[in-house]
């Protein structure tokens, strides 16, 4: 088994966020509609009576439900972004684990990594550190039909998802060498060897039926991902364990102190 410094905590941030967001909504939305409806009950009185703040409360009672309505609105979208903020957690959870249970011993896994060369900063979803070398990993969750192409070039790839509909998405080979150049860039202050870092695009959701040119070597499935990494283990390492310890433990200072 690998060694694991850091777990996802990004998602489980966002998560906790959504969370506190519901509950705030959920509270408005019962203050809203109870005075919306006594407001409204209380317009309908006066109206038939004659007074004239009757209309008044109409108005303030419409304005309410109007509010109501639109949190109701936020609350569907917080609701769906929570669902989708867990399974890509689970997604990646499974991804740190299949790491975990199936690279060696002398690998280092750092998961959700921030990092910062000069200017430019980046989030890393995993990052395994072997003698082998480095291995940058960025994990979709993306379910059905995907086409592209990895070629700089193609910024955009297309989803099909089960149900018909298809979306756009950006290349996410683009986002994982913008990673590799920045952990390169940083990497350059240590005097350890930093040419052999491998971009890698996983592909977790077991639905994904990938269709991507050129996609060998850098779109994988997370057993391939494991193979892939694996098979360095057979080429001349070069980092040496102490090595591979010393840049392990250093990026994952580099997390506590952000």
């Amino acid at each position: 088994m690998a060694r694991i410094l850091t777990n996802e905590r990004n998602l489980l941030q966002r998560q906790n966020a959504i969370a506190r967001d519901l509950l705030l909504l959920k509270r408005m939305r019962i203050v809203e509609w109870t005075a919306a409806a006594l407001l409204l009950a209380a317009a309908l009185l006066l109206k038939s009576a004659g007074q004239p703040a009757g209309s008044f409360l109409l108005v303030i009672g419409g304005v309410l439900v109007f509010l109501a309505i639109g949190h109701e609105f936020r609350r569907r979208e917080q609701v769906a972004e929570q669902a989708e903020t867990a399974q890509m957690r689970a997604a990646k959870e499974q991804v740190a684990r299949l790491l975990d249970e199936k690279l060696a011993g002398d690998h280092f896994i750092l998961n959700d990594v921030r990092l910062k060369a000069g200017r430019e900063k980046c989030w890393i979803d995993h990052l395994v550190v072997a003698p082998s070398g480095m291995f940058v990993i960025n994990t979709l969750n993306w379910e059905g039909r995907i086409t592209g192409d990895t070629g700089r070039q193609a910024h955009t790839w297309q989803i099909c998802a089960p149900d018909g509909k298809t979306r756009p998405a950006r290349n996410p080979v683009g986002r994982t060498l913008r990673e590799r150049r920045i952990l390169c860039n940083w990497l350059k202050g240590t005097n350890l060897i930093w040419e052999r870092v491998f971009p890698l695009v996983i592909l977790a959701n077991p639905q994904a039926d990938i269709h991507v040119t050129n996609a060998a070597r850098r779109v994988l499935t997370p057993e391939q991902a494991v193979t892939f990494i694996n098979d360095f283990c057979f080429e001349t390492p070069v980092l040496s364990v102490a090595e591979v310890e010393k840049l392990a433990l250093t990026l994952n200072e580099q997390q506590a102190k952000g």
